[in-house]
């Protein structure tokens, strides 16, 4: 079964790469997508897609900075919530936890009156703390912010350095601006 996340990656794409003016440019990326991968959308399924905004579903390359901290202040984290909890999953995942503790190790900063600061080795501890009340929102999306704009600027680097994909992110702005413009006529 295909995740919620190939789906909503293979929908942006086809809506944005299938112009005609693109298809040349640019191919149409294969999505191929493990189904045991993490829980990586921002907010929780909405009966809407009123509100929502096309932009809310993806971290941008462009500013990384700007774009991974506003986008996991603006991430669905509910107080003792574990069952759906994007950040948990961020820092889970880009953060390098294992199941196991041989992985990587996160610190998340905490004043010394919420007990200081505090290092994660493993997903499991985080939920642990985090569904028992010990982990506040806050504290953890400040972790998962700093983690996420590390890689965002790590990737945004690596895109500017590959003229071939420069080309593909200019092509995609220029069609992006396009369609802006044809939108507002």
């Amino acid at each position: 079964a295909e995740s919620v996340e190939a789906h909503l990656i293979q929908q942006f794409y086809s809506a944005k790469l299938s112009h005609p003016a693109l298809t040349s440019a640019l191919p149409l990326p294969q999505i191929t997508h493990v189904t045991s991968g993490p829980k990586l959308a921002l907010q929780p399924t909405r009966e809407s897609d009123a509100h929502k905004m096309e932009s809310d579903e993806y971290f941008l390359t462009d500013d990384p900075k700007v774009h991974g901290k506003s986008k996991v202040k603006k991430a669905f984290c509910e107080p003792g919530n574990v069952g759906f909890c994007p950040p948990i999953e961020l820092l889970a995942y880009f953060g390098g936890l294992s199941g196991d503790g041989s992985g990587g190790e996160v610190k998340i900063s905490r004043s010394p009156d919420n007990g200081g600061d505090v290092i994660y080795a493993t997903k499991s501890a985080i939920l642990a703390d985090f569904e028992a009340g010990t982990l506040h929102p806050g504290d953890l999306k400040g972790a998962v912010s700093a983690v996420m704009v590390g890689m965002l600027t790590r990737m945004s680097a690596g895109i500017k350095a590959d003229g071939e994909a420069a080309k593909g992110v200019k092509a995609l702005k220029a069609f992006e601006k396009k369609m802006a413009k044809q939108k507002k006529k």
